[in-house]
């Protein structure tokens, strides 16, 4: 047997221990929810804390005009009736790791402080990485972080749900105009504006694109847009989220609310010193990774408007 069989037989897994591995849920809450007040995407959506690796998120709908007329001592036996549609959720793992010499720490300016310094780096991008991934990630991608998971953006374009997405290309040559928006506010089914938070989610670079658009018009509205008026740089008065990781060529109308990500509890942090590891101390070094498992869901498709094939 050699070295790595020998380590490979010692090694405890999670089939052997279960879940003693695991942060103890209300540590591993606060990081959640840590991170998704961070991002400008996560801290509108929906979180939803499983304990399943895979399942089903359940929501309630009910149809439209289902009441009735009332007629005194009398019950024609008409029931209206709530339904409640799942949506599927698989969560994938993902890790962050990383080494640091005990040189690096020893031999700068900050002194030990530099490990907070750097925990706090790396964990401020794992929430923005996690937040790019369900944006932009696609499994067919051969891009190694893409590939990890499929996000909202590819999940939109695979559903392809009818009248809900609409070609940018094809008005103003690609570039924002309002014409763009217009036509998605078209899109939206009436029923949606009755529950409110419909949010634009699209790139800084393309809101200045339309803000820029706006001031080139000899308008009141160009004017406004140009002195930073919300009214006018919010289009049709509807909220214009602006997220860094989202790409230009895309912009969608929708409730936030209506993506989920889905965390199991599976998220640990460790930290590995050279005294319990022989080779780290072997090399001097400390090396630390965040594990966490998670998904992406839209959990209501119809209410997403996706135009796409916007100019940068």
């Amino acid at each position: 047997m050699d070295h790595r069989e020998a380590l490979n037989k010692a090694t405890t897994t999670r089939a052997v221990v279960g879940s003693a591995a695991l942060l103890p849920l209300d540590v591993a809450r606060r990081f959640i929810v840590t991170m998704k007040e961070k991002q400008a995407l996560s801290s509108k959506i929906t979180l939803d804390l499983r304990v399943a690796e895979t399942g089903q998120l359940n929501k309630i709908s009910t149809a439209s005009r289902i009441i009735r007329k009332a007629i005194e001592n009398s019950d024609d036996g008409y029931r209206a009736e709530p339904t409640f549609p799942t949506v599927p959720y698989t969560t994938v793992k993902v890790r962050l790791p990383w080494e640091v010499t005990e040189d690096a720490y020893h031999e700068n300016i900050a002194g030990q402080d530099l490990e907070g310094t750097i925990t706090d780096q790396m964990t401020q991008q794992f929430g923005l990485d996690l937040e790019d991934l369900e944006i932009n990630g696609d499994e067919t991608s051969s891009d190694p972080f893409l590939s990890i998971n499929t996000g909202i953006l590819k999940q939109i374009a695979d559903a392809n749900v009818s009248g809900r997405r609409i070609n940018g290309a094809t008005i103003n040559a690609g570039n924002i105009a309002k014409s763009h928006f217009f036509e998605a506010a078209r899109a939206m089914p009436n029923k949606y504006y009755n529950s409110g938070g419909l949010m634009w989610l699209g790139s800084p670079a393309q809101h200045l694109n339309y803000v820029e658009y706006l001031t080139d018009r000899a308008t009141a509205a160009g004017d406004a847009a140009l002195n930073g008026s919300g009214v006018a740089t919010n289009p049709l008065d509807i909220p214009f989220l602006k997220i860094p990781s989202w790409p230009d060529s895309r912009l969608v109308l929708t409730n936030p609310g209506v993506i989920r990500r889905v965390i199991s509890w599976e998220i640990r942090k460790r930290r590995v010193t050279g005294e319990t590891d022989k080779e780290l101390a072997a090399t001097d070094k400390r090396f630390y990774i965040y594990f966490l498992k998670h998904d992406v869901v839209i959990e209501e498709l119809d209410a997403v408007v996706d135009v796409y094939g916007l100019n940068a």
